[in-house]
């Protein structure tokens, strides 16, 4: 099993969690001293459920995800800095889950990301990284079992992103106002994530077409709660709609 570069990993994320000189907006540093769920734990074990297990493997893709849209969209140093932490206690709490599933992690993969963004490298070899990142995770998560892989389990995947993504977008929009564009953004990764993982499911089933088409819409529903990548103005949007889609999709 190749070894986790952790060590570096830590030190190359946590430049990310410093409140630099933003470009394009004003607002306060992105605090991540919330969890994820209560997935944040001094003393990692092995998850308990794979629900939890490819939960985690796709919050740091909604990270990764936003981070490389804002790259694209020349907000350098805001992609930077999701990029640069894509919740590295995030990945030391999988590592205990990889080594008793027997997969090698990622860790190798995240650190290349991280050091091309550090070193500010052409948007082509951040692309190229990022791919290969999302390629290892995805090969990661087939470490599952195969009841995990049916379309219920999945779109119970989709319910748990789904709430952390309300999570964030309550600390990131509050009555209307931008407190922490760094969590609405987030919010929208994990969304965005979601979407793709119902996106790639290839089904037969009659039945479970529809649920993957209803459980879409319902997340499409909510799509205005992002008018913009990065918010320089009054949000006309509110956690609570993420949370009862949510409810709805638990209904299907």
């Amino acid at each position: 099993m190749k070894q986790y570069l952790l060590p570096i990993l830590l030190t190359i994320f946590v430049i990310g969690c410093h409140d630099d000189h933003h470009d394009h907006d004003d607002h306060d540093g992105h605090d991540h001293g919330h969890d994820h769920g209560d997935m944040k734990s001094s003393s990692p074990k092995v998850f308990s459920s794979d629900i939890e297990y490819l939960t985690n493997l796709n919050l740091i893709k909604g990270h990764l995800w936003v981070g490389v849209e804002l790259y694209k969209a020349d907000y350098i140093e805001n992609g930077q800095h999701h990029m640069k932490h894509p919740e590295s206690e995030l990945y030391g709490d999988i590592i205990p889950t990889f080594e008793a599933k027997g997969t090698d992690g990622f860790s190798a993969e995240l650190e290349k990301l991280a050091l091309s963004v550090e070193n500010e490298e052409p948007l082509n070899v951040i692309n190229d990284n990022y791919q290969n990142l999302f390629d290892a995770i995805d090969k990661n998560a087939q470490f599952v079992s195969e009841e995990s892989k049916t379309v219920d389990q999945t779109i119970m995947l989709v319910q748990s992103l789904l709430e952390t993504a309300a999570e964030e977008y309550a600390i990131g929009i509050v009555n209307g106002e931008v407190k922490n564009k760094y969590e609405y953004q987030d919010a929208l990764g994990f969304t965005m994530i979601a979407k793709d993982i119902l996106n790639k499911m290839q089904v037969d089933d009659k039945s479970d077409k529809q649920k993957i088409s209803k459980t879409l819409s319902l997340i499409d529903s909510f799509a205005y709660l992002w008018p913009d990548l990065v918010p320089t103005k009054k949000v006309d949007g509110d956690a609570q709609a993420i949370l009862d889609a949510v409810t709805q999709i638990k209904a299907i």
